[in-house]
């Protein structure tokens, strides 16, 4: 890991000369979730469809399926972030996720691109959404509405607050998904990515067996129609990439767990094929959080585009941890 300072990737208020044997601060995990799932998406998007033979050799700035510029997210970055301005404006409120989710569907915020490639049972709870449905009923309830459309971008529920406990995380993430899978096997899947993404901001370095032991602890405390998914989840063999909510999570994991660096993660991800920029996104989430901002290569950061969208919600982000009380928030001010 190099040294650096803060460039336009790091918060206006973040000034970092992190060297090479430091561990990464907590708002170096911060900005490294928000901007490793999004340069993860961004570099996934030219790969999308293809099978693993078929990807060839991972590199910054191919055009590929889409014909996106380089430095684009999908509908996973842009949910992501709309998630996250919810969180950061209104505390956690199901009805305003959905309105923040309608303004970049209908209105284009949240992305540095026209909409393109949403999801089948996304765009389905979205249409229900604009027509009046309540938001956490939203979302498709059947075993066929378990795609990965909420699993990537549920993230900001794990970094947006500090303190939370186990239950109300995986109370939040299970709500959270019902905005547009409500099938309890998306629920519980995004309050296990959750309770993943909390222990690595806080420094969890064990990472062996990660997932198996967070579906343990949350088994203690997920409502029940949760936890009858639990094994469905923990015994899932499938690592294709593809778009199936327990495959994706499974095929993320696999690439951040056998990874050393953000790199070899993002690029393991896509290497799966079929759905490679969900996989690289829930993927980069991991890997930022885990090796810090500082981790992702600067050539993909000065490439993202969309900068304007992103920096004032890090800063808000970072701004909330520091202004917050809580005795378990370790970069509050004095």
């Amino acid at each position: 890991m190099r040294s650096t300072q803060a460039s336009w990737g790091r918060s206006r208020s973040y000034v970092s000369t992190e060297v090479a044997d430091q561990a990464p601060t907590v708002s170096d995990r911060l900005l490294g979730a928000v901007w490793g799932h999004l340069v993860g998406d961004a570099l996934g998007v030219p790969y999308e469809f293809r099978s693993p033979a078929d990807v060839g050799p991972v590199h910054w700035g191919a055009v590929g399926t889409h014909g996106q510029q380089p430095g684009t997210w999908s509908d996973d970055g842009a949910l992501m972030l709309a998630l996250l301005d919810s969180l950061l404006t209104s505390g956690f409120d199901v009805e305003d996720q959905g309105r923040r989710a309608l303004a970049w569907y209908d209105g284009n915020v949240y992305s540095p691109a026209p909409v393109f490639d949403v999801g089948i049972t996304t765009s389905r709870a979205l249409e229900r959404l604009r027509a009046g449905a309540t938001a956490a009923l939203a979302g498709g309830a059947a075993e066929s509405d378990n795609g990965n459309g909420s699993l990537m971008r549920i993230l900001p529920v794990a970094i947006a607050e500090p303190g939370l406990s186990k239950r109300v995380l995986v109370e939040r993430a299970a709500l959270a998904s019902c905005l547009t899978h409500r099938h309890p096997r998306a629920q519980l899947t995004c309050a296990v990515y959750c309770v993943i993404a909390s222990q690595l901001l806080f420094g969890e370095q064990d990472i062996r067996d990660l997932p198996q032991r967070s579906i343990s602890d949350i088994a203690t405390v997920a409502a029940p129609e949760l936890t009858v998914e639990v094994a469905t989840l923990r015994d899932y063999q499938q690592r294709t990439g593809g778009g199936y909510v327990l495959d994706t999570f499974w095929s993320a994991w696999s690439a951040f767990e056998s990874a050393t660096s953000y790199r070899q993660a993002v690029e393991a991800a896509i290497r799966f094929g079929n759905d490679t920029d969900t996989t690289a996104s829930v993927a980069g989430g991991l890997a930022g959080l885990h090796w810090g901002v500082q981790s992702i290569p600067d050539e993909w950061l000065r490439g993202m585009r969309g900068r304007q969208i992103v920096q004032p919600l890090t800063d808000r982000l970072l701004d909330a941890w520091r202004t917050s009380p809580h005795p378990s928030n370790p970069i509050s001010a004095p």
